[in-house]
């Protein structure tokens, strides 16, 4: 069974609990204890569990499911450099792909399966690839769509250009993106 840190957690329930009614209608009983328990940023949590929070909370949040899950990905994103992982920032001198590859650096403490990679072909522009996730999913693909894309533009990205390039759950052996930008 695979897991997921409990920081990937976190800001999730936080959400659900704002909601709880309408959260503890939503989920499963199983469920239920996120509403009421607290959520351990170091200890690992089933990735099942995670991916359930999330399609209940997209499903709480109005506007199209596709501009939640990247607006989620986006707000994950700030969240981690203006906070736990603000260590990460960058000197003025580095390139804006940087930051990414440090932000997916942290894919595998907060996922026991799985692993990100990110090539830069050349100066603005590069490939970002997560392979061998054990749970791929259109909401996991989503937020990270928005995740990558702020990593970069945080990074120092203008102009910036996303697009899936592949997904696991259309059949792909990979999850990647195109990601280019102004240099």
């Amino acid at each position: 069974m695979s897991k997921a840190k409990g920081t990937t957690l976190v800001t999730l329930v936080k959400f659900l609990r704002s909601q709880r009614e309408r959260a503890r209608a939503a989920l499963p009983p199983s469920l239920h204890p996120y509403l009421d328990e607290r959520i351990h940023a170091s200890s690992w949590y089933p990735e099942a569990d995670l991916l359930s929070l999330m399609r209940v909370m997209v499903a709480m949040i109005p506007g199209s499911r596709d501009a939640v899950l990247s607006q989620m990905g986006v707000a994950l994103a700030r969240e981690h450099m203006e906070g736990i992982y603000g260590h990460l920032k960058l000197d003025a001198n580095d390139d804006p792909a940087t930051l990414a590859r440090r932000c997916f650096a942290l894919w595998g403490s907060q996922h026991d399966t799985g692993t990100f990679r990110i090539e830069v072909e050349r100066p603005g522009r590069a490939l970002l690839e997560v392979r061998d996730y054990a749970l791929p999913s259109s909401e996991m693909c989503g937020i990270l769509t928005g995740y990558l894309g702020e990593s970069l533009r945080l990074g120092g990205a203008a102009n910036l250009r996303i697009v899936e390039l592949s997904c696991r759950t259309a059949g792909s052996d990979v999850c990647n993106w195109s990601a280019e930008w102004d240099v």
